[in-house]
């Protein structure tokens, strides 16, 4: 059993899978900095579909965090608030949250079809279409209605940040944070950056994906 324990031990630790893992370890303690970070109090979640609505529902369970869903009519709103309402449900029912948790979770959750309750937003994370002209054209309109700090994060998995970037006025603020799906099970998160990305707002969003409980 020893032998045969010492010869399977030396063919998983040169495997490609061992090399993996051992990086994620030693990159998530050595991780990205956070120094400087901004304190994000109410997030804004732009899209409700699987992504948008995966994120919405780590920022309230697990980052504690109010969030905010626009979505282009109250059909898109609901089914957002319905897939959020489902995942605490289920975490209720297996007994990882107490009722009282699972209520204060929902009421950190709003939705809405225009910009109302975006001016004092610290995070807007964009989960749109693929579509970089849609993208940019998101990036313009929140900028228009958010404070010159709020940092503006796209979960594009496709499209360059920095040409997302190239249509904001404050293009220092623009960073990517690209989750997996589904968003509230999978563990790990890409922050990128642009030449013209802020540390502020590199480490603003380093820091609320941890808090999400994402290993960034």
């Amino acid at each position: 059993g020893l032998d045969a324990e010492a010869r399977f031990f030396g063919e998983l630790v040169v495997s490609p899978e061992s090399q993996a893992l051992r990086s994620i370890f030693f990159a998530t303690r050595s991780g990205p900095s956070t120094e400087g970070a901004r304190t994000v109090r109410k997030v804004g979640v732009l899209g409700g579909g699987l992504m948008g609505a995966g994120i919405a529902t780590v920022t309230t369970l697990r980052a504690k965090r109010q969030v905010r869903i626009k979505e282009v009519d109250p059909t898109g709103v609901g089914r957002a608030l319905a897939y959020v309402a489902k995942v605490v449900n289920q975490r209720v029912k297996r007994r990882r949250l107490r009722p009282f948790e699972g209520e204060q979770a929902m009421l950190r959750v709003t939705g809405t079809t225009d910009w109302s309750g975006f001016a004092d937003i610290d995070l807007v994370i964009e989960a749109v279409f693929e579509d970089l002209a849609l993208k940019q054209g998101m990036v313009k309109e929140v900028e228009a209605v958010v404070g010159p700090d709020t940092v503006f994060a796209s979960n594009t998995s496709s499209l360059p940040i920095g040409q997302i970037a190239s249509a904001a006025a404050r293009p220092e603020n623009v960073v990517g944070m690209h989750y997996f799906s589904p968003v509230e099970k999978m563990p790990l998160l890409e922050v990128v950056i642009t030449g013209q990305t802020s540390k502020v707002a590199e480490a603003t969003a380093v820091d609320f994906g941890q808090k999400q409980g994402k290993t960034v």
